[in-house]
């Protein structure tokens, strides 16, 4: 009889995972209209925050 085993796949999805990240952090990090000029889409998004959370100090500094 044969019992050969098929020894379990570890650390797969693991690559797997890092591939895609890595794929997703380039596409964000890139220009977002191809221009070199142009900020990412991560700038763009820092930048968001940075305005709302201006706003939010304004907004929370005025008198009551």
């Amino acid at each position: 009889m044969n019992t050969h085993r098929i020894p379990p796949q570890r650390g797969q999805s693991m690559v797997e995972f890092l591939v895609v990240a890595c794929i997703v952090t380039a596409l964000l990090a890139a220009p977002w209209d191809g221009n070199a000029g142009s900020d990412s889409v991560i700038v763009l998004l820092l930048k968001a925050i940075r305005t709302a959370f201006a706003k939010f100090l304004g907004a929370v500094s005025l008198p009551v």
